[in-house]
């Protein structure tokens, strides 16, 4: 995989914080990126150029950004502060290349230098255990966190559970408790070994109307981090008037 600047100056990634989401069920985190990108007006700085992913364009789905701009499958945005350098990938890894994509995400991670990884997921809420029903639907896993202590009190205070095993369970590797998340499990387990600080805020959640879900992963994420405002009124891009189609149903179906 390559990562190719573009827009002008080149951007420097060091010491910001990445926001790379992850396709999986509902696409829950790729929407929560949209409202961040659209909402902070972030400028694209690069694209991955990457064999492991679904080759597509198509027009630009933000409010903001050049005239007659691209969309193209794996972007790189960057805030105009410099503090946040966000990923919006517009499709998934080809069938078998997982492993490969997230190998290539960690070698970016680490030539960039990133200062600490922020990874925002989801996971099949039909296949999550009992004990996991009720409660907050969205969790958080760390890896690495510098001060995990003051992070894991912010977690406390905002309901962000960690994401476990349920007590009695067979196998408590917290990973194995995510379900259809895309190449988040992968990602996870190689920046651990590898001493990347990651914290990872997974929505439990059903293909569907996700809208709703997307709105509070991003809101969880910015309650933590303090990416945007506290009182930040999200920007839905010009896309989301096709998340549902045209129209919707057309009534000679029925």
């Amino acid at each position: 995989m390559a990562f190719v600047q573009c827009g002008g100056a080149a951007a420097a990634l060091e010491g910001t914080t990445l926001v790379l989401p992850s396709v999986a069920v509902g696409n829950v985190a790729q929407l929560a990126a949209d409202l961040l990108i659209n909402t902070l007006e972030a400028r694209r700085i690069g694209l991955f150029d990457s064999a492991s992913v679904l080759a597509v364009s198509g027009a630009s789905g933000f409010d903001h950004g050049a005239a007659g701009q691209r969309a193209a499958p794996v972007e790189v945005y960057q805030t105009a502060d410099a503090r946040w350098t966000l990923v919006q990938q517009r499709a998934p890894p080809l069938p078998g290349r997982h492993g490969a994509f997230a190998r290539e995400l960690l070698a970016f991670i680490q030539a960039a230098r990133f200062a600490r990884v922020v990874l925002l997921a989801s996971s099949d809420a039909a296949l999550r255990p009992d004990a996991l029903i009720h409660g907050a639907q969205i969790r958080s896993l760390t890896v690495n966190w510098p001060g995990d202590g003051e992070l894991a009190a912010r977690l406390r205070a905002l309901a962000l559970d960690p994401l476990r095993a349920p007590r009695g369970a067979q196998d408590p590797e917290p990973l194995k408790q995510l379900h259809a998340a895309g190449v988040a499990k992968r990602l996870l387990a190689l920046c651990g070994p590898a001493g990347v600080p990651v914290v990872a805020l997974v929505a439990l959640a059903s293909e569907g109307d996700n809208v709703p879900d997307a709105v509070r992963l991003a809101n969880a994420a910015n309650a933590l981090l303090e990416i945007a405002p506290a009182d930040v009124r999200w920007r839905p891009p010009r896309s989301w008037q096709w998340l549902a189609g045209p129209g919707g149903p057309r009534p000679e179906l029925y």
